[in-house]
């Protein structure tokens, strides 16, 4: 059921690259050895943290009211032979919010009662080295089946007053997970005007780890040609839809994650 979206927008992307495929040959409006992006999107975070063994849990809407902020992503893309890329993507996260809690809260065996005035944090690293293949390029569409290893680094804090003994003191509790994330899927670009000043492109990951959660993450964008290496984009991205959950018990502060992060999105891309 997780990866209907998923399959219903490979679905649409065969059904648009199909009757493409067969264009008549002559000027490749994708040709490039390097190709940079940098997007800037507006995020609109919903989901929840676990304590270690999945002892205690607040959520980032409903507990703190995370609201909308702006990120960032980049990817480079090396296509080092016509069918054949090299991919590398970053995407930090970071953002905090402080709250008076309408319920108790604990997280990593600290208790936070109704009324205090707790400021919570959460931070996400993720790199994520690739590999494209191009299942088929013509003059005005490619498509490309890419492979990467997500590798996220997330934590979360909570900093409030809590009481021990009928006294009160300042707490922080901490938890993070460190998590590589393999994942594969479809991109597919098309370049609607033979000019190339226009071009849309969609693209999808995504992978279950069975019992252990599972990880998403979906792209579309329109292009606008600036100059002759430079291009404007806009679109909407489901920059991540993910749940892991960790089945350990060493001792360390992990914690279990259900996030999704999505919004629209804006930005260059420069090629040579």
């Amino acid at each position: 059921m997780r990866f209907k979206t998923g399959v219903l927008a490979v679905f649409l992307m065969w059904l648009m690259v199909s009757p493409l495929a067969r264009a008549q040959d002559g000027q490749d409006l994708d040709a490039y050895k390097w190709r940079l992006t940098g997007v800037w999107w507006f995020s609109s975070p919903t989901g929840s943290f676990n304590g270690k063994g999945g002892s205690g849990t607040f959520d980032l809407s409903r507990d703190f009211g995370f609201g909308n902020y702006s990120t960032f992503t980049g990817t480079a893309d090396w296509r080092f032979k016509r069918k054949h890329h090299l991919l590398f993507s970053v995407s930090p996260v970071t953002n905090s919010r402080r709250a008076t809690l309408s319920r108790t809260i604990e997280f990593q065996g600290t208790t936070y009662d109704v009324g205090t005035s707790v400021g919570a944090e959460i931070k996400s690293l993720a790199f994520a080295p690739g590999y494209q293949y191009d299942i088929i390029r013509r003059n005005r569409i490619s498509l490309g089946i890419s492979v990467q290893a997500y590798l996220m680094d997330t934590s979360a804090d909570l900093t409030g007053t809590v009481f021990i003994n009928n006294k009160s003191e300042t707490r922080t509790a901490s938890g993070s997970i460190f998590a590589p994330l393999p994942v594969f899927g479809p991109r597919v670009r098309w370049y609607p005007l033979h000019s190339g000043r226009l071009a849309v492109e969609g693209a999808f990951q995504g992978m279950s780890f069975f019992g252990y959660g599972y990880f998403m993450s979906a792209r579309g964008t329109g292009m606008v040609a600036l100059s002759r290496h430079w291009r404007a984009s806009f679109g909407y991205q489901m920059g991540t839809r993910l749940k892991i959950r960790l089945k350990i018990n060493d001792g360390e502060n992990r914690i279990g994650v259900r996030l999704t992060q999505k919004g629209p999105i804006a930005g260059v891309e420069v090629y040579w």
